[in-house]
């Protein structure tokens, strides 16, 4: 059976993926991967990548990869629901704050309403940044996270915990749900803006101020100041005896109302729009710089693990262990009562080819691609009740030998009149120093090197006497 080509394994939905597979395994226990590992191992040669097509392969099978790729476009409509309600609402409160003309506006709760909660939320959300919070990211973020993992099942709610588990540890995801935050902030000042731009242009206004405890001059002092930086962008600010007039109930003249409409309207553009996308091009920023860099953390547990078993210490230069029992080379007449002529193929975590398994002679036979411990535990009992009279024991030379698996070739040989090591040329050429890896270490677990056979027709032409 072929592999199926595995689909993207960089970038950063092939490392959400992957902190999936690892939570999945985590709270259920690993899953099985002989396939996998062994795709893994020969397709890349860096730890992280390895583990990323094996998570590709795995999440495949297991609907990862769907419930991300469905996730996504879930969470972008619910963004768009709550892009909308912020638009509304926004819009909503300017009406609601001027009223419907037939009353002067209080500019104080004006501006409150219009303001208020914005400002408060903004000083939540620099609070938690202040005391550190890395999970910080606003309402409105906290809210879309939990609306689009909610709008869905399980496998939902997997991969939308292994994308904030992912961001988090990387300390993203105040900037990933601040995003959102200030967006939606945005989006809501925006419709503020067009509420009281669209009501302010078809209805006549008045403006007022009311206070029982505060002098005038105070007054003055607090709509020139929070008006000053506006003024600085083009937007007027109401002079001293307009506020004056406007405390004191005197009809206000046609200029007076235009500078309360110019001073209300820069008060939100500079103090609540600006603010907004200034935070908002802050956290994209950042968000993309931090994502542009993510790695997955190999020290995990989980990842530690996979990293031990995909890149094993001998990859590097040959075997690091130390060698298992020397190979015995039994003589037919002591294998186990052999009496049978059975010449018997088996390959050795084999990648599956096109090529393979190649055209056998007559009265060999294929045992088949021994991966799993318990496919190595069938095999040896298969081996101990029938043994053969020949064993071509085939590995793939694109792999490094380890320790394991040349302790199973030497169990094997026990179990049959004679076994030889077949390092194919079919499968591919690969490299030549790894091929010397495989020559030396099998001489050094005690196989005579005339026993590894990498010519093809050679090792086939020997199989194939097993019958005579």
């Amino acid at each position: 059976m072929n592999h199926p080509r595995p689909p993207q394994t960089s970038g950063f939905d092939a490392r959400w993926l992957a902190e999936a597979v690892r939570l999945r395994e985590t709270a259920s226990g690993a899953l099985e991967d002989a396939d996998a590992v062994r795709a893994a191992r020969t397709r890349a040669t860096d730890t992280e990548q390895r583990i990323l097509i094996r998570a590709a392969l795995l999440g495949e099978r297991e609907g990862l990869a769907q419930a991300i790729a469905a996730w996504q476009p879930r969470a972008r409509l619910v963004l768009l629901v709550l892009a909308v309600i912020a638009l509304l609402s926004g819009f909503g409160a300017a009406l609601a704050v001027l009223g419907d003309g037939s009353r002067p506006v209080n500019v104080v709760w004006a501006l409150g309403g219009l303001l208020g909660v914005h400002l408060f939320s903004l000083l939540l959300w620099l609070l938690g940044l202040w005391l550190g919070g890395r999970d910080a990211g606003g309402a409105f973020g906290q809210a879309w996270l939990w609306l689009s993992t909610r709008l869905g099942g399980d496998q939902n709610g997997q991969v939308a915990a292994a994308l904030a588990a992912l961001l988090g540890r990387a300390g993203l995801t105040r900037w990933w749900l601040g995003t959102v935050t200030h967006g939606l902030w945005l989006l809501a000042l925006l419709g503020a803006l067009a509420g009281l731009l669209v009501t302010l242009a078809a209805r006549r206004y008045g403006f007022v101020w009311e206070t029982t405890i505060l002098p005038a001059e105070a007054f003055i002092r607090f709509i020139q100041g929070l008006g000053w930086l506006p003024a600085q962008f083009g937007f007027a600010v109401p002079d001293a005896s307009a506020v004056h007039a406007a405390g004191s109930g005197v009809a206000a003249s046609e200029d007076a109302r235009l500078a309360w409409a110019s001073w209300l309207i820069g008060s939100v553009v500079i103090y609540g729009l600006m603010v907004r996308l200034l935070l908002w091009l802050l956290c994209v920023t950042l968000y993309l710089k931090g994502r542009r860099g993510l790695r997955l953390d190999l020290g995990l547990p989980g990842y530690a693990v996979l990293a031990a078993r995909l890149a094993p210490s001998s990859e590097r230069i040959g075997v690091t262990d130390a060698a298992p029992g020397v190979l015995p080379h039994t003589p037919i007449d002591k294998a186990h009562g052999v009496s049978g002529h059975e010449a018997l193929l088996l390959g050795l975590e084999l990648r599956s080819d096109p090529a393979w398994p190649p055209a056998l002679p007559p009265g060999a036979r294929n045992a088949g691609i021994i991966d799993t411990r318990e496919q190595r535990r069938n095999i040896l009992a298969q081996l101990a009740s029938a043994p053969p009279r020949r064993l071509l024991i085939t590995c793939d030379p694109r792999l490094s030998p380890d320790r394991g698996s040349l302790e199973f070739i030497a169990e094997l040989s026990h179990h049959a009149g004679e076994c030889r090591v077949w390092l194919p040329r079919l499968l591919a050429d690969g490299d030549p120093e790894r091929r010397s890896h495989w020559r030396e270490s099998l001489r050094e677990s005690g196989l005579d090197t005339r026993a590894v056979f990498e010519d093809d027709a050679a090792a086939l032409a020997w199989l194939g006497r097993g019958h005579d």
